[in-house]
C-alpha cells in the first residue's frame, strides 16, 4: 500500500471522527468477507483474499487517522 499524504490522512480523520458509521460499515464488511473466505471457490480465492487485504488497510487507516488529524 502507498503511504497517504498528510491531506489524505486529514480526510480519513474527518471521516473517522464525523462519520463513524463509515468505519463501522467497512469493519462489518471486512469481517463478513473474512468469514466467507474459507468457503470461496478456489478460482476466486486470490480475489477474495485481496479484497480482505484492501478492506483491512482501509479500516486501519480510519482507525489510525484521528491521531494524525
Amino acid at each position: 500500500m502507498i503511504k497517504p499524504d498528510a491531506d489524505t490522512m486529514k480526510a480519513f480523520a474527518h471521516v473517522a471522527q464525523n462519520v463513524p458509521r463509515v468505519g463501522a460499515f467497512l469493519t462489518q464488511w471486512r469481517t463478513t468477507e473474512v468469514d466467507r473466505l474459507p468457503d470461496t471457490a478456489s478460482n476466486s480465492q486470490a480475489l477474495a483474499s485481496g479484497r480482505c487485504q484492501v478492506l483491512k488497510e482501509i479500516c486501519n487507516l480510519l482507525s489510525e487517522a484521528p491521531s494524525h488529524g
